[in-house]
């Protein structure tokens, strides 16, 4: 499981679905059941604990990347078969416009295709995720919880290897996905200048006070997560002073997103001094590499808003790359 990605161009998360923690559908939590109003190919499925391992794969028929996981979604059937995998395709499109697909180009579809009862199915699976865009998969254990999810084409391969060969960290992806989800919902708030920001930044930060990563995550969105009308720095600082704390060997990590801290809140020299540090102390290559990136970043930001364009106005508007100090393969944040 690759639990550590560095740099990246930043993603935009979806932030019009606040998901509510608890009503079910996370990692680690009872899959829903599926309501369908007609099963089109195959048999009948039913998601419950049991001896099998289902993937619910959200689609429609007209979708490119739709149509193009099936050759995907037909491999891992074949493949899984023995251990017990089933997998299923669920369309929230009317019975005949999915049977018409089927019988014309989804010929080569080898897996089980139902027509959604009203949405009931596709919403149950993906509200609380936050997700909309498909295709989109869910993958249920045996023991009717809901093991992973994200596109079909980004790691379900992986987690299936891992799910039925029984080393599946089904705690540590269920506790990934719920810092996602919180994290989500704290920056709505901060995006909206809501007052119960701060309350819900400090909760935040409580919940994550042993684990570094988690830390610096939270660290690394206060500054640079996007049009936020709250950028509560101060947070930020305390929760680098506590993944400082923990983390007494490499540091590498804690010290480039306090360098990021520190140059997004206006502190540019102090970012780019820390940035310098965090260079000279970086153990491997792979941390030096990125490291270096976003100090390259940083220097033609603050280059870029030494200078005026010919209409006199300050450039200051370069994107900073950015660097992500945790990365969870198992759980695909937003496609």
């Amino acid at each position: 499981m690759n639990m550590m990605k560095y740099v990246f161009p930043l993603v935009v998360l979806m932030a019009c679905l606040a998901p509510n923690i608890g009503l079910g559908g996370l990692v680690g939590e009872p899959a829903p059941s599926l309501n369908v109003s007609e099963w089109i190919k195959g048999q009948p499925v039913e998601v419950k604990a049991g001896t099998n391992i289902y993937v619910v794969e959200i689609w429609n028929t007209t979708g490119l990347a739709c149509r193009a996981s099936i050759t995907n979604l037909n491999d891992l059937q074949k493949r899984f078969k023995t251990n017990g995998v089933v997998v299923v395709g669920i369309s929230d499109e009317p019975a005949e416009k999915i049977k018409e697909f089927v019988q014309h180009d989804g010929t080569n579809i080898e897996y089980a295709i139902a027509a959604d009862n009203k949405r009931h199915t596709s919403l149950s699976y993906m509200k609380p995720v936050g997700q909309r865009r498909i295709p989109y998969v869910f993958v249920v254990g045996t023991n009717g919880n809901l093991l992973w999810h994200g596109p079909p084409y980004q790691g379900l391969g992986e987690a299936l290897d891992q799910i039925t060969a029984g080393w599946y960290d089904e705690k540590q992806a269920g506790k990934t996905d719920l810092a996602w989800h919180q994290m989500q919902q704290y920056l709505i708030l901060a995006r909206q200048g809501s007052d119960r920001a701060a309350l819900a930044g400090r909760t935040l930060l409580a919940a994550r006070t042993n684990d570094v990563p988690l830390l610096c995550d939270l660290a690394f969105a206060i500054a640079t997560f996007p049009k936020l009308a709250t950028r509560d720095f101060a947070l930020a600082g305390e929760a680098l002073d506590q993944a400082g704390k923990l983390s007494t060997t490499n540091t590498t990590k804690v010290e480039i997103t306090r360098a990021i801290v520190l140059f997004e809140s206006g502190k540019q020299a102090e970012g780019l001094a820390r940035a310098t540090q965090a260079l000279a102390s970086a153990q491997s290559p792979m941390d030096k590499t990125n490291v270096q990136s976003v100090l390259r970043a940083m220097e033609k930001r603050k280059n870029a808003g030494e200078k005026k364009d010919d209409q006199g106005l300050i450039k200051t508007n370069a994107p900073l790359e950015k660097v992500s100090t945790s990365s969870n393969a198992m759980i695909n944040p937003n496609p």
